[in-house]
C-alpha cells in the first residue's frame, strides 16, 4: 500500500484573494519519503487541501491503491465520502476523476498533524506558500532517528537506506565534553556512507545548534570534536539534513 500525507497552508492577501500552499509526502513499500510542494492561488485553505490530494494522486503510481492522510474534514466529506461543502465539488471531482484514470483505489482518513510524516508535509505546505522550497537533496540518501531518554547514558541510533537497515547502541559520556545529545548526532554521522545524504530526526535543539556551528561550543574541547566531526563529513562529501526537533 503507498501512503501521502498532505497538507496545506494559506494566507489571504489585499483585495480579498489568497495564496495557498501544498506539501506532501509520498511513502512507497522498499523506498524513502519523497517530498513534493507547490505554491498556488486559491480561495480559502480547503482549496489547497484538495489541490495537495491531487498532486498525491499524480504522484503516486498507476494502478496501485493509495491512502490518503490528512488532517481536514472537509477533504474527507469531500473526496473520501462525496459529502463535503458544494465549493469543494469541483475539486473533489478532478481528483476523484484523476484517480480513476490513473487506475487508483484511492482511500481518504483522519490523521492527526502531530504525526511525523504530517508534520513534514506541513512545514513543505508553509514553505511554499511564502514562496520558499525545502532544499532538494541530490544522491543516495539515509534515514537516521535518533533515540535518546533522560537519565539513561545510551543513545539508539538507527540508520535506513535502501535495501539496508543499521541500529547503533551509543554509550554516551557523561564527563565528556560534548554535550550527550551531541555525541548521539555524531556517531550518527559515523554510519554515513561518502557521498550520502542523511535526514536526521528528533536530534535535539542543542545538537542542530552544534552541528551547523561548531563554534558555539562552550568548551574549546567540544568545539574542537565538533569541527573536526563536520570536517571530515564535509570531506567525504556527507550532508545532514534535520527533520524536526527533539
Amino acid at each position: 500500500m503507498n501512503h501521502a500525507y498532505v497538507d496545506a497552508s494559506w494566507h489571504e492577501t489585499d483585495g480579498g484573494h489568497g495564496v495557498g500552499g501544498w506539501g506532501l509526502i509520498l511513502l512507497m513499500p522498499g523506498t524513502l519519503p519523497v517530498g513534493y510542494q507547490g505554491q498556488m492561488a486559491a480561495p480559502d485553505n480547503n482549496a489547497a487541501e484538495l489541490r495537495a490530494v491531487l498532486e498525491a494522486v499524480r504522484h503516486a503510481p498507476p494502478g496501485e491503491p493509495l491512502s490518503v492522510h490528512t488532517d481536514n474534514e472537509a477533504v474527507i466529506a469531500s473526496v473520501g465520502r462525496g459529502r463535503g461543502p458544494w465549493l469543494l465539488a469541483d475539486l473533489a471531482r478532478e481528483v476523484i476523476d484523476e484517480a480513476e484514470a490513473r487506475g487508483v483505489a484511492l482511500r481518504v482518513g483522519y490523521t492527526p498533524r502531530t504525526r511525523r510524516h504530517m508534520l513534514s508535509a506541513h512545514d513543505l505546505a508553509n514553505a511554499a506558500r511564502r514562496g520558499l522550497s525545502v532544499p532538494a537533496l541530490e544522491g543516495p540518501q539515509a534515514e537516521v532517528l535518533i533515540e535518546q531518554r533522560p537519565a539513561v547514558p545510551e543513545a539508539r541510533v538507527s540508520l535506513r537506506r535502501p535495501g539496508e537497515r543499521v541500529t547503533a547502541h551509543v554509550p554516551l559520556d557523561p564527563l565528556s565534553d560534548v554535550p550527550p545529545s551531541a555525541q548521539a548526532l555524531l556517531a550518527a554521522i559515523t554510519l554515513a556512507r561518502p557521498g550520502e545524504h542523511l535526514l536526521v530526526r528528533r536530534a535535539s535543539k542543542v545538537a542542530q545548534a552544534l552541528w551547523q556551528r561548531p563554534e558555539r561550543a562552550l568548551l574549546p574541547a567540544a568545539h574542537s570534536a565538533l569541527a573536526q566531526a563536520r570536517q571530515a563529513a564535509d570531506g567525504q562529501g556527507v550532508q545532514v539534513q534535520f527533520q524536526g526537533m527533539a
